[in-house]
C-alpha cells in the first residue's frame, strides 16, 4: 500500500506525467514526513518554502533530518545540503537532480 501524499505536500495531478515530477513529489512527500516526524507535528503543519530553522528544527534535529531523508528517498543527503538548500523546496530540487 503506497502512502498518500500530505494535503498540499505533491499530491496534485501530474499533467505531463514525467518521470522528473514524479520523483520530485515523492521526494517531497518524504521531506514533508520527516520534518513533521521530528517535530512531533501533522505534515499539513510543514510548509515547504519555508526555512527548516523557522519551522523549529535545531541543529541537531537537522543533523537527524539528513539520516530521515536518506532513509526514506534512498540518496545521500550530506548535512551541508540542507543549509544550501535552507527549505523542503530547494533541498527537492537540489535533490531531484542528482
Amino acid at each position: 500500500m503506497r502512502p498518500s501524499f500530505p494535503d498540499g505536500h505533491g499530491g496534485a495531478q501530474e499533467t505531463d506525467g514525467s518521470l522528473g515530477d514524479r520523483r520530485r513529489a515523492v521526494l517531497t512527500c518524504a521531506a514533508v514526513m520527516a520534518v513533521a516526524d521530528l517535530l512531533g507535528v501533522d505534515t499539513a503543519v510543514v510548509s515547504t518554502s519555508s526555512p527548516f530553522t523557522d519551522l523549529g528544527l535545531s541543529s541537531s534535529q537537522l543533523a537527524r533530518l539528513t539520516a530521515h531523508l536518506e532513509d526514506a528517498m534512498g540518496v545521500e543527503v550530506p548535512l551541508t545540503a540542507i543549509y544550501d538548500h535552507p527549505d523542503i523546496e530547494q533541498l527537492v530540487e537540489y535533490l531531484a537532480m542528482r
